[in-house]
């Protein structure tokens, strides 16, 4: 699935994804067990962060904006197991990012 795809839904506005589930489907194995990718999505998923020291693929601020949306709009959701938003998440952030962040930065620091 090419990286256009990944971020081809659109976020509901309730939580969720739009092609969610399509997403699950496709998500790569390696995402699916320990990868440091879904432990960065997880840990932004229960504590927040500031995006200050992510270093993004994209110059583009559209992009990087849509990007953040459609992430936020998987962690939300209702309708898919957490283990499968872990990995979906994980996998988004691999595609935002040109590296997993040493440290996360909390929300309200």
């Amino acid at each position: 699935m090419a990286e256009s795809k990944l971020f081809a839904g659109k976020p509901l506005p309730l939580g969720g994804l739009s092609n969610e589930e399509e997403l699950v489907k496709e998500c790569p194995a390696e995402f699916k067990n320990g990868n440091p990718w879904s432990s960065l999505a997880m840990g932004i998923f229960y504590q927040g962060a500031r995006i200050s020291n992510w270093k993004w693929k994209s110059p583009d601020l559209a992009i990087r904006k849509h990007q953040l949306n459609c992430f936020y709009g998987l962690i939300g959701s209702m309708d898919i197991k957490h283990q499968d938003k872990k990995s979906v998440a994980g996998w988004m952030l691999s595609e935002m990012l040109t590296e997993v962040p040493e440290r996360i930065p909390l929300a309200e620091e």
